[in-house]
């Protein structure tokens, strides 16, 4: 099926009437005729019912109506984008953030961007770092913040931000939430959620089991909002980075004993050519005073 038939289509499910439809088209009728004759076939249905001047959808074209304009507006946005990219009016910046690991200290200098570019089209793509590395060889991300990958390759280069420390988050109503620093001792029996992906919270969970700390069986979420919503409703406690927005209602307690935290760094790959988002984001996560935000 080609666009330009989606188009013929369109044309005469506003008109009723091929004729006039061919004319806003600018082409025959009788190409118009023949190319809506296809895409029946093609779908396996009558699209229209062609009574003289009672020409009406049939149930198939009412079902396809609303998918066909929709399939138009996006060729016709993609176009829009195309052309702007080869104008150079669209700035874009695509963006890796490993699963776990909150985004508030890099929103105020995504707004920056913003700001500086009138056209800025950006993407956001969470997920495990292998996942994240693998996309960054490939080149469908340009930037890669989270800890130093693993994994390692020679021609990633880093740039360190902060130490990502974590903390514990309960309801202030936690029995808990009376200390300011809370023991590992503590938490015998205590719910701890898990997200089974963010390596922090496994290494804690391993910590308060060789110590000899039970817990109750792990609650795990896939998402953060999940794990939060279900945190802000229960008697339950969570380990997450000290810079993740908590809700209303939630506080934070540090927790004493071996640090889990990690240092965030941005990655990217050398020898590929930056674009202008990338070149602006680079130098503001560079000056930036991590250390005070992370107070």
């Amino acid at each position: 099926m080609e666009i330009q038939q989606i188009r013929y289509f369109l044309a005469a499910a506003r008109e009723l009437n091929f004729t006039r439809a061919a004319m806003k088209c600018n082409v025959t009728q009788p190409s118009l005729t023949r190319a809506i004759g296809l895409m029946e076939v093609e779908l396996g249905g009558d699209l229209f019912r062609r009574e003289r001047n009672l020409t009406h959808l049939t149930d198939l074209g009412n079902r396809m109506l609303p998918l066909m304009q929709t399939c138009i507006d996006n060729a016709d946005q993609a176009m829009r984008l195309a052309k702007a990219i080869r104008a150079k009016s669209v700035v874009s910046l695509e963006l890796g953030l490993r699963d776990g690991i909150p985004l508030e200290p890099f929103v105020p200098h995504l707004l920056e961007l913003a700001r500086a570019f009138p056209e800025f089209d950006f993407r956001i793509r969470r997920g495990m770092p292998v996942d994240l590395e693998n996309q960054m060889r490939e080149g469908k991300l340009e930037i890669l913040l989270g800890p130093q990958p693993e994994a390692g390759w020679q021609r990633f280069e880093y740039w360190p931000l902060y130490r990502c420390e974590y903390t514990l988050v309960l309801r202030a109503d936690h029995p808990l939430a009376r200390k300011d620093r809370i023991c590992p001792e503590d938490l015998t029996g205590a719910s701890l959620l898990h997200r089974p992906d963010c390596g922090v919270s496994t290494r804690l969970r391993m910590h308060l089991d060789e110590s000899g700390i039970s817990l109750r069986p792990a609650l795990e979420f896939a998402r953060d909002d999940d794990l939060m919503s279900f945190l802000a409703s229960s008697q339950s406690v969570a380990y997450l980075p000290a810079l993740t927005h908590a809700r209303a209602g939630l506080v934070r307690r540090d927790l004493t004993g071996p640090d889990f935290g990690f240092d965030m760094y941005a990655t990217t790959v050398s020898g590929r050519l930056r674009g202008a988002a990338l070149n602006l984001f680079l130098t503001q996560l560079r000056a930036a005073n991590w250390s005070s935000q992370a107070a």
